[in-house]
C-alpha cells in the first residue's frame, strides 16, 4: 500500500512538471514589413524559462500564416529545438458549459415561444386556405355561369344571392385571419431580436470572461540548463496583407517645384487587428521568381513559304524553375537554433528613412498606424519630394482658343519606384487624376494644370493672302494663317504653340512649307511647334503659309 502511494505521488509530480512546462505567451506585433503581396510579422516576448524543456504558446496570432515561413530567436541560454504551426479549436464540452443559466433559461423561453408562434401561422394558413378552397368551388359553380338550362331567372337570383352571401363571409373571415396573423408576425419579429440580442450576451459571456474562439498559434519548443528569464523573438510571413501606391502631384503656383507626395494603401485581413505598430513598406514580392531563366536548344528547320505570313515561327518557351522569393529566404525555419548570453541585440531604427537596394526599396514609418483587419484600403504617408518642374504654356489653336499652364517634369522617374495612380492638385484645387508607369518610352512628363485667361491666343485665315492659280495640269492652293497671342500678366511667359501641316501618301499631290516663323517641323506627324518667351503685357504674331499642288482632275479634301 505504501508503494502505491509514494508511486501515485511521483506520478502528480511528474504531471505537475509537465504542466509548468508549457507556457501562454501573449505578445502584439512589434515590426511589421508589409510587401506588396504578404507581410513580415514579428513579435517579442518576455518568457521564464525553466530548466529543461519548455513549450511557448503563442496565441492570438493572424489567421493566414505561411506555416513554412516561420523563424524564432532569441536572447539567452536556451536552445530552439522545434517551431510548430497550430489552429486550436474550442472545447466542445467547454463552449456548452459556458454562459449563464438565466440567458439560457431565457433563450429557451423565446425559442419555445417562437415555436408555438409558427404552430399558431400554421393553423391560420390552414384556415385560410380552406377559405379559397370554398370561394373557388363557389365561383366555378355552373350555375352562376349559365350553363344549366334547367334553371329559372327567379333561381338565378336566388343563387347570386346566396353567392354574394357566402362571398362575403368567406371574404371577412380571410381579412380577420390575415389581420391575426400580421400581429403573430410582429411578435415573431420582436423575439427574434430579442433572440439576438440574447445570443449575443451569451456568446460574451464564459467562465474565463473571453470570447471562445478559433485560436491561431506557434508553439516554440526550447530547452534551457537552468531557470532564466529569456526574451524570444518570433516571425513569421502572412499572405491576406500588402500595399499599393498611390501619389499626390501638388503645384502651389507657376514659380516652385511640384511636390511628390508619395502614400501607400495598406490592406489586411488577417483576423488581427495591428494596433500602434512599426511599419516597414517594402517594394518587393515574396510570391515573385527570382530564379534565373534558361534557354532552351533552338533549332532551325525549313518554313513552308505559302504559310509564311501567317504563321509565325516563335522561339521556345524558356523552363523557368518557379521557387518563390519565400522559399529561398525562408530555408532552414525549422532547423535548430541556439542563442548564447544574449549574443543579438535589438537594433534602434530611424523610422522616416528610406534603404534601396538593387532588388527592393524599403520605407520605413515614423509614425505608428493602426491597420484593423476589414480588409479597407488605410493611407500612410510615406515621404514628399521636390520634383523640379519647368513651367511652361501651351496651346493648340487649331482646335480651341484656350491657353493650358503646364508642368514638365523631366526627372520624375528617379522619385518613384512603383506606378500608381497620382492626384493633380493646383493652388489647392484638384485638377483631374494621371498614371505614374516607370520604365516607359518618355523621360519627360508634362501635367495640364488648367487654363490662363491671362494669355489669349487667336488663329485666324488671311483670305488675302490665300490664293489658288490653276497651272498646265495641276492647280496650286497657297493658305496662310496667322496666329496672334497676348500676354496680360504682368511677368514674361514662355509658351509652346502647336499646328500642323496636311500630310499624303499620293505621289501626285505635293505640299510645300512656305513660311513658319521659325517652328520645328516633324516630317512624320506634320506637327509644328514654335516655343516663344512674350513679355508682360506684350504680343506676338506667327505666321503659317504653306502651298498644295494637286492634279487638276483630283479635288483634294482640306479641312
Amino acid at each position: 500500500m505504501k508503494q502505491l502511494i509514494i508511486l501515485a505521488f511521483c506520478i502528480a509530480t511528474f504531471k505537475a512538471n509537465a504542466s509548468e512546462t508549457e507556457k501562454i505567451v501573449k505578445s502584439k506585433p512589434e515590426k511589421i514589413i508589409v510587401y506588396t503581396q504578404g507581410a513580415q510579422v514579428h513579435r517579442n516576448a518576455l518568457v521564464n524559462l525553466i530548466a529543461g524543456q519548455n513549450t511557448l504558446i503563442f496565441i492570438g496570432l493572424e489567421n493566414c500564416i505561411n506555416s513554412s515561413a516561420i523563424q524564432a530567436s532569441g536572447n539567452g541560454n536556451f536552445i530552439i529545438a522545434d517551431i510548430q504551426h497550430e489552429i486550436h479549436y474550442p472545447e466542445l464540452a467547454k463552449v456548452k458549459l459556458n454562459g449563464d443559466v438565466r440567458y439560457k433559461k431565457l433563450l429557451k423561453n423565446v425559442n419555445d415561444s417562437l415555436l408555438e408562434l409558427n404552430y399558431l401561422i400554421e393553423d391560420i394558413n390552414s384556415k385560410y386556405d380552406a377559405l379559397s378552397t370554398e370561394k373557388n368551388v363557389l365561383l366555378n359553380y355552373s350555375l352562376y355561369k349559365g350553363i344549366s338550362k334547367r334553371d329559372s331567372i327567379a333561381s338565378l337570383k336566388e343563387g347570386l344571392s346566396y353567392l354574394r352571401e357566402k362571398l362575403f363571409n368567406i371574404n371577412t373571415e380571410q381579412l380577420k385571419l390575415k389581420r391575426e396573423r400580421e400581429k403573430i408576425d410582429q411578435k415573431k419579429i420582436i423575439l427574434n431580436e430579442r433572440l439576438v440580442n440574447v445570443s449575443n450576451e451569451l456568446a460574451n459571456i464564459d467562465n474565463t470572461g473571453e470570447i471562445e474562439k478559433v485560436d491561431y498559434r506557434i508553439l516554440v519548443h526550447v530547452i534551457a540548463d537552468q531557470a532564466i528569464q529569456a526574451s524570444v523573438n518570433l516571425n513569421y510571413y502572412i499572405t491576406n496583407a500588402g500595399w499599393t501606391p498611390s501619389y499626390d502631384l501638388r503645384a502651389i503656383s507657376n514659380e516652385q517645384n511640384v511636390k511628390l507626395t508619395y502614400k501607400a494603401q495598406i490592406h489586411q485581413q488577417s483576423g488581427s487587428d495591428w494596433g500602434s505598430v512599426k511599419l516597414v513598406l517594402s517594394t518587393a514580392n515574396p510570391n515573385r521568381s527570382y530564379e534565373l531563366p534558361e534557354l532552351s536548344p533552338w533549332y532551325l528547320g525549313y518554313t513552308n513559304y505559302n504559310y509564311k505570313k501567317l504563321k509565325d515561327n516563335s522561339l521556345a518557351v524558356p523552363s523557368v524553375n518557379k521557387s518563390s522569393y519565400l522559399e529561398k529566404n525562408q530555408q532552414g525555419y525549422s532547423s535548430i537554433t541556439m542563442e548564447q548570453d544574449a549574443v543579438k541585440a535589438q537594433n534602434a531604427y530611424d523610422y522616416n528613412t528610406v534603404s534601396e537596394n538593387v532588388i527592393e526599396t524599403e520605407y520605413e514609418i515614423k509614425l505608428n498606424y493602426n491597420i484593423p483587419s476589414d480588409g479597407k484600403e488605410h493611407f500612410a504617408a510615406i515621404m514628399v519630394k521636390d520634383l523640379k518642374t519647368i513651367y511652361r504654356y501651351k496651346a493648340i489653336p487649331k482646335l480651341n482658343n484656350n491657353v493650358y499652364l503646364t508642368a514638365v517634369l523631366p526627372d520624375w522617374e528617379d522619385a518613384i519606384t512603383m506606378g500608381g495612380e497620382a492626384s493633380i492638385y493646383y493652388d489647392g484645387s484638384y485638377i483631374g487624376e494621371t498614371n505614374l508607369v516607370p520604365g516607359g518610352t518618355e523621360d519627360t512628363m508634362q501635367l495640364s494644370l488648367g487654363i490662363d485667361k491671362n494669355i489669349a491666343i487667336k488663329r485666324q485665315k488671311i483670305k488675302d493672302k490665300c490664293s489658288q492659280k490653276i497651272l498646265e495640269n495641276d492647280i496650286l492652293h497657297q493658305y496662310t494663317f496667322e496666329i496672334t497671342i497676348k500676354n496680360s500678366r504682368n511677368s514674361k511667359v514662355e509658351i509652346e504653340v502647336e499646328d500642323q501641316l496636311p500630310l499624303t501618301q499620293d505621289n501626285t499631290i505635293t505640299i510645300e512649307r512656305k513660311e513658319l516663323s521659325g517652328a520645328k517641323y516633324d516630317e512624320i506627324t506634320g506637327i509644328v511647334k514654335w516655343r516663344s518667351i512674350i513679355q508682360a503685357k506684350d504680343n506676338k504674331k506667327l505666321s503659317l503659309v504653306y502651298q498644295i499642288k494637286a492634279p487638276k482632275t483630283m479635288s483634294v479634301a482640306i479641312n
